[in-house]
């Protein structure tokens, strides 16, 4: 859901009024996750008090600050063989989920319940190594972002907007 929301107290008629124009364009199931809102709360509608700024009249205490690139921040980018490797086997992965899938749906159409089974376990498990060797690659094919130096991207598929702070 996306939540505009300006500093003051106005929404710009300008802004409304390309809003109607655009959101006639639009599925209207996307239209309705847009939302204008005018003061806090209308905000809290859909972002917890905790999480809105103060300069939105949130309790969140957070300012911006950009932490700069540190030297030699991405030296795995420049290994192309390993990062060739890699793929390679990102690739062979990716061949074997194809063949299972195409397995897995023969199988079912021929009602053969077992091979079916089989196949959708062995599928789900080849589906986790691509998954999980994404972030063995990651390194070698993504440089480094303000995320990854605030800690936010934690490696694995774990992000946490808000690490270090007390979870509750």
């Amino acid at each position: 859901m996306r939540t505009l929301s300006p500093k003051r107290n106005s929404t710009p008629l300008t802004l409304t009024g390309i809003w109607s124009i655009i959101k006639g364009w639009l599925d209207p199931v996307v239209a309705a996750k847009v939302h204008f809102t005018k003061n806090r709360q209308d905000l809290e509608k859909f972002i917890h008090p905790n999480q809105i700024m103060k300069e939105l009249e949130g309790d969140e205490d957070w300012e911006y600050k950009y932490v700069e690139v540190g030297e030699n921040e991405n030296p795995k980018m420049a290994d192309k063989e390993t990062r060739d490797t890699l793929m390679a086997e990102r690739q062979q992965l990716a061949k074997e989920i194809q063949d299972i899938t195409i397995e897995w749906i023969r199988a079912s159409f021929k009602k053969e319940t077992d091979a079916a089974s089989a196949a959708e376990e062995k599928r789900k498990e080849l589906i986790e190594q691509l998954r999980s060797q994404y972030w063995v690659i990651d390194p070698y094919v993504r440089a480094r972002s303000l995320y990854d130096r605030l800690n936010i991207v934690q490696g694995g598929g774990k992000i946490d907007f808000y690490p270090g702070a007390e979870k509750k």
